[in-house]
């Protein structure tokens, strides 16, 4: 029976899950794999209130000071699970530097300041698991790594942040605004109090980063992902968009343009006929096109105690499993990716204009969407009794540089009173 003698820092949401993984299946991995998953130690700020769960881990130690788990020589892998990036790049460094392999669900980290630990894994001869560090317990790392590793990827499409899937889809299904949305999010405790991170799209903007990474071979820097969030995504948008043949998403993308990769994270339409439309509420999914096995799509749980916690696991069988063997560490660095900076492709638009209710709007709107090539495909307009008025313009193919730069003159016209929204709308997925 090999032993993996495991060091577990961070005790919260997802370490939780973690041990009460192990305490159930340890006996089914030792059947199943002839591996013995042991927790040596735990560091938590709170001991007491976990002390019971470890109870099938008598000889656990349980720590409040992470340094002596990443230094114990009884510890051969390291699990990080405190969030952030300052404390949990040191806890990895120092980790890599003890000998230890570590496992980690950290996707700020890992996007932010990954190919450093990586180039120091890679000198010492050891791994980083990262599977639940994007989309939970979907395994989409790994089938991206080995599953669909003989491929070449076209393009790469993720519904990655429950937060704002969630938000959205209640919009939709219960006719809210925003506002309300986020506000039923909080009070079940699918969004922070501050839900910042995850409505403006820096979440979502993490993990794409990664998974294109992977994807493509080239490393696509955070910094350097188009991000844009839902915050101004009305009711409106979602009742026009439902009436047109679309649902509204957050997505995360990665596709080729020619030699360069485009990297974004935006709202979109999506044809409500697709099946990557009509994932809802806090689930994830990832949709991908490749040169060979053409298209695919994983969905399931992208966050949550136990979802996440199984991905972590997961990682440790799999690369606890490695621990001291002859191995060719897997490949995590590669070159910068050319990034396309603004989008040429011709792609339709919705464009959603507030405006005072006065003759002659749609006239000045539409010389100015004229002016830099811009076709009108349909018009529509609330029937609002008083001001103001709501004019939704779909655009024929155009591209993003000509949207934007009719935008900033039309939102500079008298007649608008709050800015503009524009959405693309995805038909090609």
């Amino acid at each position: 029976m090999e032993r993996i003698r495991i060091g577990l820092i961070g005790a919260g949401t997802v370490g939780s899950g973690v041990i009460e993984i192990l305490k159930k299946e340890r006996n089914v991995y030792r059947e199943k794999f002839g591996l013995d998953p042991l927790l040596v130690s735990v560091c938590t700020r709170s001991p007491e209130k976990i002390r019971k769960e470890l109870t099938d881990f008598p000889d656990c130690s349980l720590e409040t000071d992470y340094q002596k788990v990443v230094t114990d020589p009884e510890v051969d892998l390291v699990v990080e699970l405190v969030g952030g990036t300052d404390v949990a790049y040191s806890i990895v460094e120092t980790a890599l530097q003890n000998g230890k392999t570590v496992v980690t669900a950290n996707k700020a980290l890992l996007s932010q300041r990954g190919d450093e630990l990586f180039s120091l894994a890679s000198q010492k001869n050891l791994e980083i698991g990262m599977e639940a560090a994007v989309a939970g317990a979907i395994p989409v790392i790994r089938s991206i790594k080995t599953g669909l590793g003989a491929d070449s990827f076209v393009s790469l499409y993720g519904i990655l942040n429950g937060t704002t899937n969630f938000i959205l889809s209640k919009m939709e299904l219960e006719h809210l605004d925003y506002s309300d949305a986020l506000r039923i999010a909080q009070d079940l405790g699918f969004a922070e109090k501050d839900p910042t991170f995850d409505v403006e799209g820096i979440d979502t903007a993490h993990k794409i980063s990664l998974l294109g990474t992977l994807a493509f071979s080239r490393k696509i820097p955070f910094r350097d992902v188009q991000i844009e969030g839902i915050t101004k995504i009305s009711g409106l948008d979602i009742r026009f968009a439902g009436e047109l043949g679309y649902r509204i998403k957050l997505l995360g993308l990665v596709r080729k343009i020619g030699d360069q990769l485009e990297a974004r994270v935006q709202p979109v339409m999506i044809p409500v006929k697709h099946p990557f439309a009509n994932i809802m509420n806090e689930m994830n999914a990832v949709y991908y096109q490749t040169s060979y096995a053409g298209p695919g799509m994983f969905v399931g749980k992208g966050a949550g105690s136990l979802p996440t916690a199984s991905s972590v696991v997961s990682d440790v069988l799999y690369y606890g499993s490695r621990i001291n063997k002859t191995k060719t560490p897997e490949k995590n660095l590669f070159p910068k990716a050319e990034i396309s900076e603004a989008n040429g492709q011709l792609v339709r638009y919705y464009l959603r204009f507030t405006t005072s209710d006065q003759p002659g709007v749609l006239s000045e709107i539409s010389k100015v969407l004229g002016d830099h090539g811009i076709s009108i495909s349909s018009v529509r307009q609330n029937e609002a009794e008083k001001e103001p008025v709501e004019v939704v313009v779909i655009t024929h193919p155009a591209t993003e540089a000509n949207i934007k730069k009719s935008l900033k003159i039309i939102d500079g016209l008298s007649l608008i009173r709050h800015t503009s929204v524009a959405i693309r709308l995805e038909d090609k997925l």
